[in-house]
């Protein structure tokens, strides 16, 4: 079984890149607004998103990407749209991964898609 993204669900992002400071990574709560596979184009989608650690106003986002690799677990994809290159690491997102990039965010345990609804 292969991950997969569902749309109106929220996702752990993490985008890798040489415009990003410290570690090249930048860590962002993404929800998926729509996928789009029908290109015609193997491996290759076009994905709208709300990018949560974007400044306000600029946090709906369009991407084409082009999948890397497809694990149980994750998915890498490069930006097709991006100089310099652009990597996405997306996953499932968990409380821990919240509070370690987010110290200050205290979601709720127990429905964090819900919480991640009305909080970002």
């Amino acid at each position: 079984m292969r991950f997969t993204l569902r749309t109106e669900r929220w996702y752990a992002c993490e985008l890798i890149g040489d415009e990003f400071d410290e570690d090249i990574c930048s860590y962002s709560p993404i929800k998926i607004l729509k996928i789009d596979t029908s290109a015609g184009v193997s491996r290759t989608l076009r994905l709208e998103f709300y990018h949560a650690n974007y400044p306000e106003g600029v946090r709906d986002k369009v991407y084409n990407l082009r999948t890397i690799e497809r694990c149980q677990k994750f998915m890498l994809v490069k930006s097709l749209g991006h100089s310099p290159v652009r990597i996405m690491q997306i996953y499932e997102i968990t409380y821990d991964w919240i509070t370690r990039h987010f110290p200050k965010l205290r979601p709720d345990r127990n429905n964090l898609q819900a919480w991640l609804d009305q909080h970002l």
